[in-house]
């Protein structure tokens, strides 16, 4: 079994574009023209700013939008502030459940930071600082090292709540998700997936809606459905995306987009 986060990830890469400096008070707009818009990662390492329309940092912190929102980030000192940025694509945003699951503002102070991201936020800074050969390259790898830390963190934290980073903090219900998000074409029924998790079907339904949010088959359909999304924008004929997705012919794929999403597999497609 997979831990937590490699089956999403595996099918949502998470990748940064170039860190940069970035210049203070110019409003941060995601670009509407992307297929697949960007979330922000900024990297405040002296400095106070104010992120509009969020909140004032006043120490080196990680800040995280994961999903494309706009905002303005504005130094509260004459001094200024050192702050590094980069678009971050993590799949699309009306796909990846993961993006869903996370707080729309994600803050790490470097206070805070437990020991193994404080090791790579310092060897990042220290980089940045030196400015050697290939340091963009670098400066980008050790941002993405810091949000897997972030992503990790995050589900550590779960343990207990509701919602997707709480039932991937659970090890049983985690079984039964890896195994849907590795295998969407299986022949799942509620049977198959509580022997997944090792419980009854009844347990299974129960803690599944409680702390999923939704029952087994409803999440499954969806987790389908966006997976199939996904192949269609690759090109993917609907044929072969009824395969992969575990239905038995295209028409019966066609029913289930048109009563769920109210459109045809078609409106997706991408020639």
């Amino acid at each position: 079994m997979n831990d937590a986060l490699t089956t999403l990830l595996q099918r949502f890469a998470l990748n940064a574009d170039t860190i940069r400096p970035t210049p203070l008070s110019a409003p941060l707009t995601p670009d509407t023209d992307l297929p697949h818009r960007p979330g922000w990662l900024h990297l405040l390492l002296r400095g106070p700013v104010q992120i509009e329309p969020h909140q004032a940092l006043l120490q080196p912190a990680l800040i995280w939008l994961p999903a494309p929102a706009a905002h303005t980030l504005r130094a509260l000192s004459d001094s200024g502030a050192t702050l590094l940025s980069a678009p971050v694509r993590f799949g699309d945003p009306a796909l990846n459940p993961l993006i869903g699951a996370l707080p729309p503002l994600i803050v790490v102070p470097q206070r805070e930071m437990p020991r193994p991201m404080a090791a790579t936020w310092a060897l990042l800074v220290s980089e940045y600082e030196a400015g050697a050969s290939a340091h963009g390259e670098v400066l980008t790898r050790l941002a993405e090292v810091l949000l897997l830390q972030v992503l990790r963190q995050a589900v550590d934290k779960a343990c207990g709540r509701v919602g997707l980073l709480g039932a991937l903090a659970d090890a049983r219900l985690r079984r039964v998700l890896d195994a849907v998000h590795t295998r969407p074409e299986a022949p799942w029924t509620l049977q198959t997936m509580a022997s997944e998790a090792g419980l009854s079907r009844t347990v299974l339904a129960t803690q599944f809606r409680a702390v999923v949010g939704v029952p087994p088959g409803d999440y499954l359909t969806d987790w389908r459905l966006r997976v199939a999304r996904t192949l269609l924008a690759q090109g993917w004929p609907v044929k072969q995306v009824a395969e992969a997705v575990g239905y038995t012919s295209p028409a019966a794929l066609t029913r289930v987009f048109t009563q769920r999403l109210g459109a045809p597999p078609t409106h997706w497609w991408t020639a």
